[in-house]
């Protein structure tokens, strides 16, 4: 006798979940370079079950980084609505930082746009617009030293980035306390050297 329809779903549901938790951990780790028929094989289903839910590598990308990248929007919108322009600054720099953190695949995806999944694209899009009219008020707030352009900003983010992959706890991604520990002592490093007061120095 044939699986009932909601057994196919429950077998559908968990399948679904197996292989979410397996992009998670396998995109932290690796990036975007992870093969999908990895995916598979560590959620313990056939290519052809992760293919049915996930048509495309992009597709599966997207499922796995929505809630993180939906998080850093919300942040990101918060950042920009702030009066403060340099609280806002700092605030999307940490944000940023702390989403690479927890997946490789956004660093990769942000240093090398090129053929990264449209969900990242849209993200280092959206990031360039925010560094622009922050970086613009912050200047005018004379908080940001007026040498340091909204390019310089999103150039730190990515060497910034490095620090991140760096400072990753080995074996897994970087969301150790020491492993934070690391990369946000040096961001502190980068923003003191931002700031006006680092020129009346």
């Amino acid at each position: 006798m044939s699986a009932t329809p909601r057994r196919r779903r429950s077998d559908a549901a968990r399948n679904r979940a197996a292989l979410l938790t397996a992009a998670r951990e396998a995109f932290a780790a690796r990036g975007l370079a992870v093969d999908v028929r990895e995916v598979a094989r560590r959620a313990g289903v056939g290519i052809a079950t992760l293919y049915r839910h996930f048509p495309t590598k992009d597709d599966l990308v997207a499922a796995t980084l929505e809630k993180d990248l939906t998080e850093w929007s919300e942040a990101a919108a918060v950042a920009v609505a702030t009066e403060d322009a340099w609280f806002g600054l700092t605030l999307i720099i940490e944000q940023t930082l702390a989403v690479m953190a927890r997946h490789r695949a956004v660093l990769d995806g942000l240093s090398e746009p090129r053929g990264a999944p449209p969900i990242l694209v849209n993200c280092l899009m959206t990031l360039r617009g925010m560094l622009d009219g922050l970086v613009a008020r912050a200047h005018r707030q004379g908080t940001l030293r007026l040498d340091v352009s909204a390019v310089d900003v999103g150039l730190l983010i990515l060497a910034l980035g490095r620090v991140v992959r760096l400072s990753a706890v080995p074996g897994g991604a970087a969301e150790g306390t020491a492993a934070n520990a690391v990369w946000r002592r040096h961001t502190g490093f980068v923003l003191d050297g931002l700031h006006t007061h680092a020129v009346r120095e």
